[in-house]
């Protein structure tokens, strides 16, 4: 199936405005350790990333349902570009102060969350539903090569050539994203009519997603994989050079098969839906990544551990792709945004919960038994798909025979 030219155009802004992602995470850091040795200081760019888009995704969210999508994108990209632009003077002026850098980190995860979220709404505009799965799977491994094999080391390179140039590339990155958003060639307006308090609108997108059995358990199952995920590998690159006895190289390597895990799960997704559905092939994928990470602890042998990370990260892929076409499918055009909002919160809030349980618990009890917690979390996550299979597969009859949901269910 052909998915047209409206999702090359939205491929190509993903792809661009990723790539820049990738390079931001390598090159940002090492720009902050230029300015300041201070550990605290350096870590403190990921609090500015990370505090204001969690204050900000329900707000974002009830924006994406109110304004035109394509416009939020390519003015989101535009914008980046001209943050790094801005930025690429003050390296060049060497007026980049740590507090400049901070608002730069706070601005892209802002403005990154209505990007991504106006991305996520968009899809199921363009693409017929069952395209659907064939196109998010095309973005998740694209995403993948752009972040984790392009992006990093072509941000370290690009840094060690001249400290201004990641950013320099940034700007030109984010143009791209923006031009490509800006030639989307849809109507992606919402309906216009009287508005709400954004509070309203908010509790609407809340209570819409808690009466609707097929997103709520996925949304609870995004929370509770969150923290799974979070608990080992908040301190992977310890347990890679304290157990494994791998060195920064290793670890690399070992992130990099983690990787082409992801990539295998991109390319199968679409063809594990189509022969198990998407409650069986979703509950398998989920006890997959149960049995990877439990296995994990039971060896010491580094390329062992970096085939079940693998197979832990290929599970994630083929989970979020599926979770995503079926959140596109089931949720109103009208309330996209806002019950995309509540799952990105629920997941944000996950991850730091995940970070906190697992140095915790590699402190207090070493650094195996963590992945014996992460497997068990992602069981329960298989409990609640199994509980929730009769709603699921209802919904995916429904969705065989063509026949519409009532407003307040899934379509």
């Amino acid at each position: 199936m052909r998915l047209g030219p409206e999702f090359g155009r939205i491929w190509l802004g993903n792809a661009s405005s990723n790539l820049a992602d990738g390079v931001t995470f390598v090159a940002l850091p090492l720009l902050a350790a230029m300015v300041t040795q201070n550990p605290l200081a350096v870590a403190g760019l990921t609090v500015a990333y990370t505090v204001p888009r969690v204050l900000a995704v329900l707000g974002i969210g009830v924006l994406v349902d109110r304004a035109d999508r394509r416009r939020l994108l390519y003015l989101s990209n535009f914008s980046r570009a001209v943050v790094f632009g801005l930025l690429t003077v003050l390296v060049a002026l060497d007026l980049a102060s740590l507090v400049v850098l901070y608002l730069v980190f706070a601005v892209m995860g802002v403005v990154e969350t209505v990007s991504d979220s106006s991305a996520f709404a968009v899809l199921p505009q363009a693409v017929r539903p069952q395209g659907l799965d064939r196109a998010n799977s095309r973005i998740a491994g694209t995403q993948i090569v752009v972040d984790e094999f392009v992006g990093p080391p072509l941000g370290g390179f690009l840094f060690a050539a001249a400290a201004l140039a990641p950013s320099a590339v940034n700007t030109l990155a984010f143009l791209a994203a923006g031009v490509a958003y800006y030639s989307l060639r849809g109507d992606y307006r919402q309906a216009e009519g009287p508005r709400e308090s954004v509070l309203s609108e908010v509790r609407e997108g809340a209570v819409w997603v808690w009466r609707s059995p097929v997103v709520r358990t996925l949304v609870v199952i995004s929370a509770l994989a969150s923290v799974a995920y979070m608990i080992p590998f908040s301190y992977l690159v310890l347990y890679s050079g304290q157990v494994l006895g791998l060195g920064p190289t290793g670890y690399g390597l070992l992130l990099s098969a983690s990787a082409v895990g992801g990539l295998v799960g991109a390319w199968i997704a679409e063809r594990v839906r189509a022969r198990w559905g998407y409650h069986r092939s979703i509950t398998g994928a989920l006890l997959t990544g149960a049995l990877a990470f439990a296995a994990v602890p039971l060896t010491d042998h580094a390329g062992v551990v970096a085939v079940l990370l693998a197979v832990y990260v290929g599970h994630a892929v083929v989970w979020n792709v599926l979770a995503a076409s079926v959140r596109q499918k089931a949720t109103p055009a009208r309330l996209m945004g806002r019950a995309g909002s509540v799952n990105r919160l629920l997941g944000m809030s996950g991850l730091a919960l995940g970070a906190l349980m697992g140095g915790t618990l590699a402190s207090v009890f070493g650094l195996r038994p963590p992945f014996l917690v992460a497997g068990a979390l992602f069981l329960v996550a298989v409990a609640v798909c199994v509980l929730a299979g009769p709603r699921f597969r209802a919904w995916e009859a429904e969705q065989e025979s063509g026949e519409p949901a009532a407003e307040g269910e899934e379509r």
